[in-house]
């Protein structure tokens, strides 16, 4: 299943300068804010500091600053820090910038009520992964700071959550985790996933299958895969709200400079998160590896249809894939049923075909994951790779995958259109404008379907 979303090392933020109300707080000695050139030039000495603690693992230096009274505050910091260090990053960076104007102050996630005079910062977390990521992708944050016993202090944080084109929620903020490699795949649990190491191998499999399946066609350098099998760290990871009915997500990132997001053209990277607990017990665990994994590939050949927006999946959120639904999660799992009978999505189209779920045009992105027909949607998405297949060879499906989601847009064109355009271009079909009841193709994949 897919779903949404995101060097130089110098990045330009910006500064919110946050007045809060008058509460009763924990903290003593607060003094009243000063003049924002002064504010900015101790928030750039608390961020150059935590930048050198993370380049030398100076846990105590990443530590300096923070309110120590906040017991939850500081338990946050040291956790991030921690997780932090246990990947290799090619590129880790905090940067602020410059004031963009007072704003409304609220408590972050570690204080219920605030000091009088708070000043909040946008700072943003830029980062690369090692031999996994193309470009650097960004995580934004809130830090509120008071002035306490003549030291500006931080004294809250949360994540920024209203821009899609940022992640937040990342594992390493929220939980300790535990990390491996394995091949070209970086994986990391939250400790609720026994047999964690033999899950590596699996992931270093799913991999190698995939990569082999991919023919040569350009690919990330490596995978990253986070498992856990607690419903609520399933849906939270990476902010991208996944459905309890999924075994899998893919979130694709999208590339993040000094000051902006999409600055690229193309995904920076992805990240896979994978439901252990609906995996272990209704599926093999390489073969929901396969189905994100061959998601994740496809972020090295799909342009980002800024338009239409960077989600690649869960049930809607309101935006829009740059190519049709049944092309990518179709793809995923005729790849991920390589080299097995495919015996479950072949009952599911008799199944769907018997209730009279095939309708005359394949689904639209907004319907895709509807109760009703989800299930049946996957199958009907399997079922024309897999006749192509048949018919004309692996590697003529893969073609038709690509022409699909290499396209740079397919505006509203998300059924048999986009289908017919695709297969015209690569010369598969002879007329340039066809219909599902003119199509020649169509009437052969609909028949395959009704001897499945």
């Amino acid at each position: 299943m897919l779903t949404r979303r995101r060097a130089l090392f110098t990045l330009t933020g910006s500064v919110f300068l946050v007045s809060g109300c008058r509460l009763p707080g924990r903290l003593t000695g607060v003094e009243k804010t000063r003049d924002a050139t002064d504010m900015q030039a101790d928030v750039k000495r608390f961020i150059d500091r935590r930048n050198a603690a993370l380049r030398s693992g100076d846990e105590q230096a990443w530590l300096a600053g923070v309110d120590t009274s906040n017991a939850a505050l500081m338990a946050s910091q040291k956790l991030q820090f921690a997780n932090l260090r246990k990947f290799h990053w090619e590129t880790l960076q905090l940067s602020s910038g410059p004031s963009s104007g007072p704003l409304v102050a609220e408590p972050q996630r570690y204080t219920k009520t605030l000091p009088q005079d708070v000043d909040g910062f946008k700072v943003r977390l830029v980062s690369k992964l090692a031999g996994v990521d193309r470009d650097s992708s960004a995580s934004d944050f809130i830090y509120l700071f008071a002035m306490v016993n003549g030291q500006y202090t931080m004294v809250d944080v949360g994540p920024v959550t209203d821009d899609y084109g940022l992640t937040y929620d990342s594992p390493w903020e929220l939980t300790p985790l535990t990390v491996a490699k394995r091949g070209d795949v970086v994986l990391a649990t939250d400790g609720s996933v026994p047999d964690f190491g033999a899950y590596a191998k699996v992931a270093a499999r799913a991999s190698a299958t995939v990569r082999r399946d991919w023919l040569g066609n350009p690919a990330p350098g490596g995978f990253a895969l986070f498992l856990t099998s607690r419903p609520a760290s399933y849906k939270k990871w990476f902010g991208a709200g996944t459905p309890s009915w999924s075994e899998g997500v893919e979130i694709s990132l999208l590339g993040a400079n000094t000051d902006k997001v999409n600055v690229t053209g193309h995904y920076a990277g992805s990240r896979i998160v994978v439901n252990m607990e609906s995996t272990l017990k209704s599926d093999d665990p390489l073969l929901v590896m396969k189905h994100e994994i061959t998601h994740a590939i496809t972020t090295a050949v799909q342009p980002v249809d800024i338009e239409l927006g960077p989600v690649r999946g869960t049930a809607g959120k309101g935006l829009s894939l740059s190519a049709p639904r049944w092309a990518s999660e179709g793809f995923a799992r005729y790849i991920e049923n390589r080299g097995t009978q495919a015996a479950a999505d072949r009952w599911v189209i008799r199944d769907g075909l018997a209730k009279g779920l095939l309708r005359a045009d394949l689904p639209n992105n907004e319907h895709f994951y509807d109760d009703k027909y989800r299930s049946f949607n996957y199958s009907l998405g399997w079922s024309l790779f897999q006749f192509i297949a048949e018919v004309k060879g692996h590697a003529t499906a893969l073609k038709v995958y690509l022409g699909l989601v290499t396209r740079p847009s397919f505006g509203n064109m998300q059924g048999s259109d986009a289908l017919f355009d695709t297969l015209y271009r690569l010369k598969l079909q002879r007329e340039p404008f066809v219909t599902t009841s003119s199509s020649l193709f169509w009437q052969q994949w609909t028949a395959y379907l009704h001897r499945m």
